[in-house]
């Protein structure tokens, strides 16, 4: 007698239209955020097409009338509109090497430090006080170095070069002539605190990438510290010399610093201790007093110029360092083929006569001389990221010192004014709180969608790994490049190509700087999305959402405090930008609300104030100052403490 199973059948259920047509909604939904932030991406590429297009256009007529003859010539004469762009592009490399000659050991050497020195309950703050560098706004460096680094070198650091290297042949040449305060020589020093930290974090990553066996293969062959490190750096070559390209072009396109403390002479001279200009320099001094088109155009032709050679530095660098990375991943390995009991006898006989036939190797005595040099390279390292935390509390502390006796009630409540009035920074301050606001209004949005795709929608493909470069390259870009594309778009009134013509406004200080805040966002949105499991995303899909709600409800709030990390990285980068500014907001001493207005910016008047002799104003450039590096600090200890949060809470 057999039992049968009797499953009585469930009848299916009817599909009504209004289920039908949920589904469509769904589908539609889902076609229109997957198209929102296709559209992000694509936004980013043609952000980067834009930058070559309107600076191209904008140049058109130069190029027309000098040709590459443009590139070669030394007469820059706005008068007789006569240009030749070599002097800039000199004082660009020159003060841009002289940068990584003094940056590149030491950052190496911190890099070192931090990930094969430091133990781990050192190398977090450590680490962070050197990134710190990064965030401290350029015109804080520039006002710095005209305060305390030129006074410094002209009384002991030039005297000291002249005397010692100055009677080297031919390196004698470099620092030769009078000792100028404002010189290349300033100029790369400046840069080279700059560039410190960006070389020291891309080379620690690098180094972080490197396989174990190398390191452990090295101690096992006997190798010291000291040599193992050298097999670790010989592996990461490619990776840090893409570090060091990328501080290269960090170099290339700083702008107020250099402006500052370069001296911004209009010559080629071989001396270091001369003063010299550089692209982004003459740029900053002489785009708002280009009073003729032709004068224009020729500034223009020189923003191409330094965009071509950041942006191909840049590619470069960044293509070097996702080599080493690539390189750095673990492979699996193929299985091994088993031997047979035959082969493995043989092959045991092999190895055995094999052995017979090595000489006898003698113990070697202790070589005292590696040992010292062992230690000698160590000290090295450890005193460079020591270095590096000098330069932070000599910029921070000198600040602290200038600016805390010009606070006052008055900074905070009145506007800027005659020297003998009772003046402050109120409509500085809320001016940059409106840019910051209006450009992160525009600029998170473009940011997160565009981090978006690239996490969820993005395959592997060639189109997908060039929008990851092009966001890379696009955060390296110079501010000031950008600044002239937001002027072609938004404030130019009259020109080849065309724009809004809204004159110096707000909003073209906002779209400045939310191109800059652009790359930041969405490269920081993608890095976040990729760290929320995979499990998030099934588990929403089996139970039946659909992926724009996946994204919606499940990813985005998963990866919220990294995110708001990305923002707040952004909002402390722009919060301190000059250049771009100079080309859009123009500034403005009275209380300004209407965005289409001329529009005061806290930095803009920093800048100003700090080319004036009136003792008064110089003292409220130094409390601007304070309270722009208390406002960076505050926002890089929030962003390092979210992070932290988090990494804890995946722990």
């Amino acid at each position: 007698m057999s039992d049968e199973l009797n499953v009585q059948a469930v009848p299916m259920p009817v599909v009504l239209d209004g289920e039908s047509m949920r589904v469509k909604v769904r589908k539609a939904l889902d076609v229109g955020m997957e198209a929102l932030c296709t559209a992000g991406a694509l936004f980013i590429v043609f952000l980067l097409a834009a930058l070559a297009i309107v600076l191209y256009v904008g140049a058109l007529p130069a190029i027309q009338k000098f040709g590459f003859k443009f590139l070669t010539g030394t007469e820059w004469d706005p008068v007789a509109l006569d240009f030749g762009a070599l002097p800039f592009i000199y004082g660009t490399l020159i003060s841009s090497l002289v940068a990584l000659v003094i940056a590149v050991p030491m950052s190496i050497g911190a890099a070192l430090f931090l990930t094969r020195i430091a133990p781990k309950w050192l190398a977090g703050p450590v680490s962070f006080l050197i990134e710190l560098l990064a965030a401290v706004p350029s015109i804080v460096y520039g006002f710095w170095g005209v305060a305390w680094l030129i006074p410094f070198l002209q009384a002991w650091g030039f005297p000291f070069l002249k005397a010692t290297l100055g009677k080297i042949p031919w390196i004698g040449e470099l620092f030769s002539g009078p000792a100028y305060g404002t010189s290349m020589m300033s100029a790369g020093i400046v840069l080279a605190i700059m560039v410190i930290p960006i070389i020291t974090a891309v080379a620690r990553d690098v180094l972080l990438t490197v396989p174990k066996d190398i390191e452990e293969g090295a101690y096992a062959l006997g190798a010291t510290w000291w040599q193992a490190s050298l097999a670790i750096l010989n592996f990461g070559k490619l990776g840090i010399l893409g570090a060091v390209i990328l501080g290269f072009a960090r170099a290339i396109g700083e702008t107020m610093a250099v402006t500052m403390v370069i001296g911004n002479n209009n010559s080629i001279n071989s001396s270091l201790l001369a003063p010299g200009t550089t692209i982004s320099s003459l740029l900053a001094n002489e785009f708002q007093n280009a009073d003729k088109p032709m004068y224009v155009h020729a500034l223009v032709y020189l923003a191409l110029v330094l965009l071509v050679l950041t942006v191909v530095l840049n590619f470069g660098a960044r293509l070097l360092v996702m080599h080493v990375s690539n390189m750095g991943k673990s492979r699996p390995k193929k299985p091994e083929k088993e031997l047979s009991p035959e082969a493995e006898k043989k092959a045991i006989a092999e190895a055995a006569a094999a052995a017979a036939k090595m000489p006898n190797i003698p113990i070697a005595r202790v070589n005292y001389t590696v040992r010292h040099i062992n230690k000698v390279f160590k000290f090295l390292c450890s005193a460079a990221a020591v270095m590096a935390i000098v330069f932070l509390v000599m910029i921070f502390g000198y600040v602290l010192y200038m600016g805390f006796s010009s606070l006052s009630w008055d900074f905070f409540t009145q506007n800027p004014g005659p020297p003998e009035n009772h003046i402050g920074m109120k409509n500085q301050i809320v001016g940059t709180i409106i840019l910051v606001g209006l450009a992160s209004v525009i600029g998170v949005p473009l940011g997160m969608v565009c981090g978006i795709y690239l996490s969820e929608y993005a395959k592997e493909n060639w189109f997908n790994h060039f929008v990851r470069l092009v966001v890379d390259v696009l955060a390296g870009t110079p501010s000031i490049i950008v600044g002239v594309l937001a002027y072609e778009l938004v404030i130019a009134k009259t020109g080849n190509f065309p724009g809004l013509k809204l004159g110096p406004s707000g909003w073209g200080g906002a779209m400045a700087l939310a191109f800059l805040m652009v790359p930041i966002i969405a490269r920081t949105t993608e890095e976040m999305l990729r760290l929320v499991p995979a499990s998030y995303r099934e588990a929403s899909l089996a139970l039946g959402g659909a992926k724009y709600q996946t994204i919606l409800k499940i990813v985005l709030p998963a990866a919220t405090s990294g995110i708001v990390t990305g923002v707040m990285l952004s909002i402390a980068r722009v919060a301190g930008e000059t250049a771009p500014l100079l080309f859009t907001a123009f500034g403005s001493d009275q209380d300004v609300y209407d965005p289409s207005k001329p529009f005061p910016a806290l930095t803009l008047k920093i800048f100003s104030y700090a080319q004036s002799a009136e003792k008064k104003w110089i003292e409220q450039a130094w409390a601007g100052m304070l309270v722009l590096i208390v406002m960076v600090t505050i926002l890089s200890a929030a962003v390092r403490y979210v992070t932290r949060a988090k990494k804890v809470a995946r722990i």
